[in-house]
């Protein structure tokens, strides 16, 4: 400062001449300063226009229209989905950018502007409600309407005054203007971006001031050299301080700053931290070489344009690509810097990295992106709805009307049902006591329950979600999730099924009948009966005609007792051919009356069958419980008992059937004649009786040639009466009637003294026999007489693959396998003693 007042001291001291030249050029550098400044300051001004312009551009993308096509300018809008959205979109906008007071949509209709939507919460002094006229709108208000060009405007109204941005809204089909979106910024705002960047420009302008001073102060005290030397010396040290004071206003600046002057360039800090190079990479480089190549030509294009003096200056957003690769966006402003004198134009760049801002504004975007597809594919329904008595919504996505049947507009506001309407009566008290509890705690909703759908029709959903507070902990609203469950559910309930069924008949099963034991065996249900049921003969028909037959005979039993039980009793199958009943509440009377009536339907049921060996015999006994103190399980045993002793009554009849039926089966399907049959039985009784055995073995052997072949009612038809020779597979399945008949004469107690005679009567004498491979005397000695017997008669008939050998013929074929096939003692007793006498006969 001392050198300045001592500078301005001298130059009033010289002449007149000097004074007015030296005031006069100070006068032109400061015009050109304030150009300067004034240029920055309209410059910044013109670069927050086309930001705002660009941020309501981007907004204005994110608001769909055919959500603002909907919007009817009165009350009814605030109950349309597409309203919420539309003003929540708006709110976000708001919220996001600070700078930005209002954001709303106006519409137009007979000349006048309306409020559509505004981003002010409901309970604002500020809120416009749809259909509200904008009575302070003016000719600029309406000008995009017309146009359909952006504006931005200077506007004042009730609220206060603004810089307004206007966006005109056209639909994509027509191009019609639909609306126009506008955001209103307050003037502090507006011009605090211009205000800083002025600041700057001043800094700059005062630098280059006392820069030019200090040349003037240079200059004049060169031509002042003969004046004292102390004068000198003061001057020289005024310019450096000048020079330092320039210097580190060039270098501090919060923006990075380019000079080209004379050909060279010079770089502050800011603009080499910007670019990510040095002084001399960017010289020897040139701005080109790391400019993006997508903005290099239009940036080329501006610069000539510059250099020809088309343009005063330029600004422009570009992306400069760093040593390392990575990509830094800027916005630039170049103006040429103009000294008297100067041959070559010099040039001043301003940087400013925009990168942070660039990265929000995509990420804007694409949160918003990301925010839609999110809503359009959840699995079931997004909602926000009030805390009230009928959860009211206030928002429900898309996924509504798969999950309800109901459009997400009819549950908004209670429009056409109330989502509490939706939810099945049993649960909406639980549901609601849940929520009580979520909202006081602070934790989350996670509840399963049935809602009611458009059809009709119950769907079981899942539901979680959480309570909204305010600043003042006050329930603001409730968000969550809403998904469709039900095949889960049903699969759920299928495996109950499956845990408490039987899977052969469907009804109720062990595992389940225990649970119900300790279920009714209480107070509440005396007097309890118990009945125990089994079918009688089901192994033998198993053995006989396949487990088949078997299943069938237990599956129609199971029918039966279901149909005669009543509802609450139990009926469960506890066994293969065991069934039990629990009949709460039912006297021993009763309990009687349903078993008379199981049995009916049995008879009933066997009445239609012509095949006695389907015939269903159960035996059935009950027991009740008539106090508590008596123990259920004595219950049971008391009718498992009676079941016992009825079925030692039923068991011979019902044995007898069975076996008279198989052995009709047998005669049936072997073809054999009742004629083969006795001739069978008579010879090996005759043989039997040449070989001197007792009556007792003579009556076993008479009952094994009667039913040597009952084995073959298991064989298929197609195998026993094919006329040509069997294949290896089907002589593997024809010598397996061997053992069917075995397992047959097994399940019988009166056939079971033959079962092993049975086994045996394809066994050889030599060991080559089946199926067990025994032989000589470990064969049963009536197995060896019958297999003689049967096969001599076997020779001497037709069969469907052979016709009949001659009496002489059959007799050498058994004589030619005595010792390998028959025991040949019995074979000559039965040559030479038993046939002599059967043919005088």
């Amino acid at each position: 400062m001392a050198g300045a007042r001592s500078f301005v001291l001298n130059i009033i001291g010289e002449s007149t001449k000097a004074k007015v030249m030296f005031f006069a050029s100070f006068f032109i550098m400061l015009v050109l300063c304030s150009l300067m400044i004034y240029y920055v300051w309209e410059q910044a001004v013109e670069d927050t226009r086309e930001e705002a312009l660009k941020l309501a551009a981007v907004a204005e993308a994110g608001i769909a229209e055919e959500k603002v096509n909907v919007l009817e300018l009165s009350g009814n809008d605030l109950t349309k989905k597409e309203y919420m959205e539309t003003k929540e979109r708006l709110r976000e906008i708001a919220a996001a950018h600070k700078e930005i007071r209002f954001a709303y949509l106006f519409k137009m209709k007979e000349g006048k502007i309306y409020f559509a939507a505004d981003s002010e919460p409901v309970d604002s002094k500020d809120y416009s409600p749809p259909g509200q006229e904008f009575t302070e709108a003016v000719k600029e208000d309406k000008q995009p309407f017309y146009d359909g060009q952006p504006i931005v405007m200077n506007s004042e109204d009730r609220w206060g005054t603004w810089v307004s941005v206007l966006i005109p809204m056209k639909d994509d089909d027509t191009g019609e203007i639909i609306a126009v979106f506008g955001v209103d910024y307050t003037v502090d705002m507006w011009y605090r971006h211009a205000s800083a960047f002025t600041l700057q420009a001043v800094v700059l302008a005062l630098g280059i001031l006392l820069l030019y001073l200090s040349l003037i102060a240079t200059i004049r005290m060169n031509a002042s050299m003969r004046r004292e030397k102390r004068k000198l010396s003061e001057a020289n040290e005024r310019l450096l301080q000048e020079e330092e004071l320039f210097r580190t206003v060039f270098e501090q600046s919060p923006v990075g700053i380019s000079i080209n002057s004379d050909g060279k360039a010079e770089y502050n800090s800011m603009y080499k931290n910007i670019v990510g190079r040095s002084n001399e990479e960017i010289n020897t480089a040139g701005w080109k070489a790391f400019t993006h190549p997508e903005d290099l030509a239009r940036e080329i294009e501006k610069y000539e344009q510059l250099k020809a003096d088309e343009i005063e200056s330029y600004t422009m957003n570009k992306r400069y690509i760093k040593p390392a690769g990575d990509t830094v966006w800027a916005n630039i402003t170049v103006a040429p810097l103009r000294f008297s004198g100067k041959a070559e134009q010099d040039y001043l760049c301003i940087v400013e990295d925009i990168t942070e801002r660039v990265k929000a504004e995509k990420d804007l975007r694409e949160s918003e992106r990301s925010y839609a597809v999110l809503l359009s594919n959840l699995p079931g329904m997004a909602y926000r709805c009030k805390y009230d008595q009928e959860w009211t919504m206030m928002f429900a996505s898309e996924g509504c009307l798969e999950l309800t049947g109901y459009p997400s507009a009819s549950l908004i506001n209670n429009k056409a049902v109330a989502f509490n309407d939706l939810i099945s009566p049993p649960y909406r008290d639980h549901l609601r006591e849940e929520w009580a509890n979520v909202v006081e705690n602070g934790t989350k909703l996670a509840e399963e329950y049935e809602i009611i759908t458009v059809s009709g029709e119950t769907k079981w959903v899942f539901e979680q979600g959480q309570a909204i507070y305010d600043e003042s902990g006050k329930v603001e609203a409730l968000e969550g999730l809403i998904i469709d469950i039900a095949d889960r559910k049903r699969k759920e309930e299928e495996i109950v099924y499956l845990n408490n069924h039987d899977f052969l008949t469907g009804i109720y099963n062990r595992r389940y009948l225990e649970m119900e034991k300790e279920r009714v065996d209480r107070e509440g249900f005396l007097p309890l009966s118990v009945m125990i049921g089994d079918i009688n003969g089901v192994k033998l028909v198993n053995d006989a005609f396949g487990h088949a037959e078997g299943d069938v005979l237990i599956i129609e039993t199971a029918k039966i007792i279901q149909n005669c039980c009543r509802d609450g009793d139990i009926a469960a199958r506890t066994g293969g051919d065991e069934f039990i009943i629990l009949m709460p509440q039912t006297n021993s009377e009763t309990a009687n009356d349903i078993m008379e009536q199981i049995k009916q339907k049995c008879e009933e049921y066997n009445r239609d069958l012509s095949n006695e060996a389907y015939f269903i015999n159960i035996s059935l006994g009950f027991a009740t419980k008539e106090t508590i103190d008596e123990p259920l399980e004595g219950i049971v045993k008391l009718a498992e008992d009676f079941m016992y002793k009825r079925k030692l009554l039923e068991h011979k009849s019902s044995h007898s059937v069975i076996l008279s039926s198989i052995k009709a089966t047998m005669h049936e399907k072997s073809h054999e004649t009742q004629e083969h049959a006795e001739r069978l039985t008579y010879l090996s009784k005759e043989l039997g009786k040449q070989m001197k055995l007792s009556q007792q073995e003579l009556d076993v052997l008479e009952l094994v040639a009667t039913l040597h072949d009952i084995g073959k009612v298991g064989i298929d038809d197609r195998i026993l009466n094919k006329p040509d020779k069997l294949n290896e597979e089907e002589w593997i399945k024809m010598k397996k009637h061997s053992e069917i008949g075995y397992r047959i004469a097994m399940s019988s107690p009166d056939l079971v003294p033959i079962a092993e005679y049975i086994l045996s009567l394809h066994e050889r004498w030599d060991g080559n026999g089946y199926p067990q491979g025994i032989k000589e005397e470990e064969i049963p000695l009536l197995s060896r007489i019958v297999s003689v017997v049967d096969a001599y008669d076997a020779m001497t008939e037709d069969r469907a693959y052979r016709k009949a050998m001659s009496n002489a013929e059959a007799e050498m074929e058994i004589k030619k396998n005595a010792g390998s096939q028959f025991d040949p003692e019995i074979v000559t007793q039965f040559l030479d003693k038993v046939l002599p006498n059967y043919r005088r006969k």
